[in-house]
């Protein structure tokens, strides 16, 4: 049977890549809900969070992120610089816990890689909370020493979102964390 001139049919080549561009359209939302990669936004509410972070709704603290900013100010121009190793510190956990929380992660924590951080910050707290004399500080350390420990006994994702936001406003506080603007307004050091 003659086929008719004006109709075209779409050979082998154009099937094949019909259905690659829609097995990789597959695969992208695929591995996006189910690894978490931030790249369809339905599926997470990562937007939601990073929508939260730059309001100027008053922090946990009640203070707005203005004045939680001029504190961190002051903070750093005094406690950050007598307390470098502590600054250090802190910087270390807090990269720790954006590597491991950070952009919908603590949705999949690694329990035995979030214990045996905790026991790690509980060791260095052993040694550091005696030598500090700043107040403020000392109960911020206290704070993160209690949930470390919690942290330790309990397979719980508040207590793991508490210590990162602990860790990321005394890094803000200490060491002006530039990583964002948002100051969760958890700690002591920063009232």
């Amino acid at each position: 049977m003659p086929r008719s001139g004006k109709r075209k049919r779409m050979g082998w080549f154009g099937w094949t890549m019909t259905a690659l561009a829609l097995s990789l359209v597959i695969a992208v939302a695929f591995f996006s809900f189910v690894f978490d990669l931030g790249g369809i936004g339905l599926f997470n509410d990562h937007q939601a969070e990073t929508s939260e972070q730059e309001t100027d709704e008053p922090s946990e603290s009640g203070q707005t992120q203005e004045e939680l900013e001029e504190n961190a100010k002051k903070t750093r121009e005094s406690v950050g610089k007598e307390y470098e190793d502590v600054g250090d510190f802190i910087a270390e956990a807090h990269d720790f816990y954006n590597d491991t929380t950070g952009y919908g992660r603590i949705d999949n924590l690694d329990w035995s890689e979030q214990e045996k951080e905790a026991e790690e910050i509980l060791v260095v707290l052993d040694e550091t909370i005696p030598k500090v004399e700043d107040e403020a500080l000392k109960s911020d350390l206290e704070k993160i020493d209690q949930l470390a420990d919690a942290a330790v006994e309990n397979e719980n994702k508040k207590t793991i979102r508490s210590l990162h936001r602990m860790f990321h406003d005394l890094d803000i506080a200490l060491n002006d964390y530039k990583g964002t603007n948002k100051i969760w307004g958890v700690t002591n050091t920063l009232k």
